[in-house]
């Protein structure tokens, strides 16, 4: 099983609370995601947009798949395979 943390970049609105669940818009390229889950949230001063933290658990024969999903995902700032 791989499992990646993935950070999502999220607009926030002028209450300086997200727009949405970046994890709704995750292109995963066709590999099968067994689990999913919101780690955290980090709004730094003065930006306007939040980094939202989520972990996949991949089975490995489709972690290669999954990465090229990644990086497709416009909102993707980083991941890291655990």
């Amino acid at each position: 099983m791989a499992i990646f943390r993935v950070i999502y970049r999220n607009a926030l609105n002028r209450e300086g609370e997200p727009f949405e669940l970046p994890a709704d818009k995750l292109n995963a390229n066709g590999a099968r995601i067994d689990c999913y889950g919101y780690v955290e949230r980090e709004i730094r001063d003065g930006d306007n947009f939040s980094r939202d933290v989520y972990e996949y658990d991949i089975p490995d024969k489709d972690a290669d798949r999954f990465i090229e999903g990644l990086k497709k995902t416009p909102n993707v700032m980083d991941y890291k395979r655990q």
